[in-house]
């Protein structure tokens, strides 16, 4: 913590002449303790990095979906029926989802490390966890969603 000693106290010399007919006084109190505010604590470390990982992924999933969006009109042919050429757009679509999850799951444990430390803001660390916590369930339930259409073919 850095520490700020108090201000040195005016002497009659360093005042202005105006002070002298206005009847205020310097109190120089030597007993000055600096007290720690609240407001001073720094921000943690591991819930700054929670939310740019946060973001970081966001960025990476709206990039895959543009990406496989336009390669959407290459992979059906008029019948609606998927060409063979289709593969590796589906399999970077699928391959970056799964690297953009597991970055997910690190960001989530990051922000809950940060949510532990003491003597820290938590600002980011509550604010990266809850983007990566639900950009998690959302990722589950298109899981969940794909296997109960894949059962019901």
């Amino acid at each position: 913590m850095d520490y700020n000693p108090p201000p040195k106290p005016e002497t009659d010399a360093a005042r202005p002449a105006d002070w002298e007919s206005s009847g205020q006084t310097v109190s120089a109190d030597p007993a000055y303790v600096y007290q720690e505010n609240k407001r001073d604590l720094k921000h943690s470390g591991p819930g700054i990095a929670s939310f740019v990982i946060a973001l970081v992924t966001l960025a990476g999933y709206v990039i895959t979906f543009i990406y496989v969006g336009a390669q959407a009109s290459s992979i059906l042919n008029e019948n609606n029926k998927l060409i063979a050429d289709s593969a590796e757009a589906i399999m970077y679509l699928g391959l970056s989802v799964l690297i953009l999850a597991a970055v997910n799951v690190i960001g989530a444990v990051i922000g809950i490390i940060g949510l532990t430390l003491r003597n820290r803001r938590k600002v980011f660390a509550v604010i990266g966890t809850i983007i990566n916590a639900v950009i998690l369930l959302l990722f589950m339930l298109l899981i969940a969603s794909v296997l109960v259409n894949a059962g019901a073919v």
